[in-house]
């Protein structure tokens, strides 16, 4: 497993979006380059049975209905209640898959991303189809992100290292 220099745990990104200053998005992210099955990792991706054993965030989660965009389920984490979530985004051709939450004035993004990895940084061809660059991001966005990022967002953050070492662990090639 390798980390890329752009893999943030310590502290979010902040974006200013208000006249005074206040962050209205707050983005979590967690990028690693491994040799992979691609397919198992899009099935822990994309079925909530995976999710609380990849994420010990994570008590149980439903989804109502096949894997689609616009699809609802809801997720109840370890220390809180029951949120309803809805599907944002299913490609996985680009090997994209987005779930969003809405909070009270506040929307929560749970972004994740696989690319493959054709060459390094010193343009040497990776010829392992397995190569592939996986992100996970939590993004925060709203009036209120600063207050759901004390509440739940900078622990989602520092424990996405454990969700995608507990994801490569399975699909690891």
């Amino acid at each position: 497993m390798t980390f890329l220099p752009r893999t943030r745990h310590n502290g979010p990104w902040l974006h200013a979006g208000s006249a005074e200053g206040e962050a209205r998005m707050i983005v979590h992210e967690h990028t690693v380059e491994a040799e992979v099955d691609p397919a198992v990792v899009w099935e822990r991706w994309t079925q909530v049975e995976h999710w609380p054993v990849d994420d010990p965030d994570v008590q149980r989660a439903k989804l109502n209905g096949p894997v689609a965009q616009g699809a609802i389920g809801w997720v109840r984490p370890t220390n809180g209640p029951r949120i309803p979530f809805r599907i944002a985004q299913v490609d996985r051709v680009r090997g994209r898959f987005v779930v969003e939450a809405k909070l009270i004035l506040c929307a929560l993004r749970l972004e994740h991303e696989m690319d493959r990895v054709d060459a390094d940084a010193d343009g040497q061809v990776d010829v392992h189809d397995g190569h592939r660059r996986i992100t996970h991001r939590v993004v925060l966005e709203g009036p209120l992100a600063r207050l759901y990022d004390r509440l739940t967002g900078a622990r989602q953050g520092r424990g996405l290292p454990t969700v995608m070492g507990n994801i490569i662990a399975i699909a690891r090639v």
